[in-house]
């Protein structure tokens, strides 16, 4: 019997609870009639043996650094996004890697300097990629998945209020040593759980207070990346004035360039204590506005986060109904902000926001609510690909003047694609991680296939992306570009591509890291 292998998000044992109101009212959307399940959340690939004789591991990790497991080399293969999941619904075969390692620094030096052309060297950190990070998709001979978890170190300096980290130590490890000498890092992303330091610095990725704490470009200080031409590392020091910096490289580089090691992080004071409000606004745009004049002045809230009246529908059936909820709703209803209203989240460590204009106060509750599941998002997909349901994310940033524009045009893309598609889906957006010039936008779409899955995805993505990027979007805020929106980057980037194979070429001319992100 072939072995079947769970590949849904997180822990296999955690669930999410959905209420029937928001099973239905989503099930509804969708057209589906039926409410069972349809996949149990496990596969069993289509795998062939390795039986390969890598040189360059053979010769720099010891035998206990190295495995050939089909398991291991499996789930080192995919990633959780929505195309990961269409290709299994779908059926289809998944290359892997051939070997999974877990070298030390001196090993993975030893490596680099001795992989061949021949070989594919793939980064990995928790796995959690949505954007095919982790997939090999090229012609080489062998691939080699560097798992990182023996990188582990942490070494707080209070003084200077820097951490060096290790880039496989996970989110809640390195929180947890902080918070015990009183600091944090402010890093919060969905992934918090089974992310890494090296793979929030490979993809330049946001946390959830990035208000507060910035990015990571913002809290990295300086870091160590090993590439196949050698080892770069930055200086420690609080800024310089001398051309570029070796971080500049190395953020957001999704392993394209080399294998971040080590990184050097900024650390903040805990938070003394959180302040917890919402507010309803009768639309979105209104919601836009009230936020624009919110991030004019210097007092950033930590989170704000608005949803729109998709978003803020779906948000209040998934809560459980009692007496509180009830006259919540019936008060929100009264004062006629129910029906396509926009839910504003607000957690602050200064103190409440006094008045945001063309808002009704709804209270702490709906912010409590969010902060204390904001980590079980994905288990809730996890509900609906069991389900058949495929759910994805597009997340981008605009000026303060695009942002309705470019909410319009993607949703306008959205529902022309799918009706050309004959299937039946639904978007939402919320607004968050703000800036004093613009916002990102984060939007999420469901839909319901029976088959060539993978397929009616791609053409809701690139019509998503192209509503996005002809209407002044980011192509991505925080996610990456990985092997989904590569299509897209040359057009984006313009002449600034030439500048990254440049960078290629001289670090990893053989394209040997993450081969076929980056076109030589």
């Amino acid at each position: 019997m072939d072995e079947r292998y769970y590949v849904l998000w997180g822990e296999q044992s955690k669930s999410f609870k959905m209420t029937e109101k928001l099973k239905n009212s989503i099930l509804g959307r969708l057209g589906i009639q039926e409410k069972e399940n349809i996949w149990d959340g496990f596969i069993s690939p289509k795998v062939v043996s390795s039986g390969l004789n890598i040189p360059s591991i053979d010769k720099c990790i010891s035998r206990s650094n190295i495995s050939f497991d089909t398991g291991e080399r499996f789930y080192h293969s995919i990633g959780k996004g929505c195309a990961d999941f269409a290709r299994m619904l779908d059926g289809k075969d998944i290359r892997i890697v051939d070997a999974v390692i877990y070298p030390n620094e001196d090993e993975l030096n030893c490596l680099m300097k001795n992989a061949d052309k021949d070989t594919g060297i793939i980064p990995y950190g928790g796995g959690t990629t949505v954007t095919e990070g982790l997939s090999p998709h090229n012609a080489k001979k062998y691939f080699i998945s560097v798992d990182l978890k023996k990188i582990d170190s942490i070494n707080i300096n209070a003084q200077d209020m820097v951490v060096n980290s290790g880039a496989g130590v996970k989110g809640p490890d390195l929180e947890r040593e902080l918070n015990k000498a009183g600091f944090t890092l402010g890093h919060f992303p969905e992934s918090f759980l089974h992310s890494t330091v090296g793979g929030w610095i490979a993809t330049n990725a946001a946390g959830q207070e990035s208000n507060r704490y910035g990015k990571m470009r913002d809290i990295v200080v300086s870091i160590k990346m090993i590439s196949p031409k050698g080892q770069i590392t930055d200086k420690i020091v609080p800024n310089q004035s001398s051309y570029f910096r070796p971080m500049d490289i190395a953020v957001g580089s999704e392993g394209a360039f080399g294998i971040i090691t080590e990184a050097t992080l900024k650390i903040r004071n805990m938070p003394r204590k959180l302040f917890y409000q919402s507010f309803i606004f009768r639309n979105f745009e209104d919601g836009v506005k009230a936020l624009k004049e919110l991030f004019d002045g210097s007092d950033y809230p930590m989170v704000a986060r608005l949803s729109d009246p998709t978003e803020t529908e779906l948000s209040f059936k998934g809560i459980e109904e009692n007496m509180k909820t009830k006259l919540f709703m019936n008060y929100l209803k009264m004062r006629g902000s129910l029906q396509g209203g926009s839910l504003l989240i607000v957690v602050n460590e200064n103190g409440k926001i006094k008045h945001l204009p063309d808002s009704i106060s709804s209270g702490r509750s709906p912010a409590k609510i969010w902060r204390e599941g904001r980590y079980d998002r994905p288990y809730m997909y996890n509900s609906l690909l069991k389900m058949g349901i495929l759910a994805d994310t597009i997340e981008t940033s605009a000026p303060w003047s695009r942002i309705i524009p470019i909410y319009n045009e993607v949703r306008k893309s959205f529902y022309s694609e799918i009706n050309s598609l004959g299937i039946n889906g639904m978007i939402m957006c919320h607004i968050s991680h703000e800036y004093s010039i613009g916002s990102a936008l984060y939007f999420t779409y469901l839909f319901y296939a029976k088959d060539n899955r993978e397929e009616k995805l791609n053409s809701m993505r690139n019509a998503i992306l192209s509503s996005i990027i002809d209407n002044g979007g980011a192509i991505s805020h925080h996610h990456g570009i990985g092997r989904s929106f590569k299509p897209f980057l040359s057009k984006y980037e313009g002449f600034n591509y030439e500048l990254i194979k440049s960078i290629k070429r001289t670090l990893d001319p053989d394209d040997i890291m993450n081969p076929g992100l980056i076109d030589l």
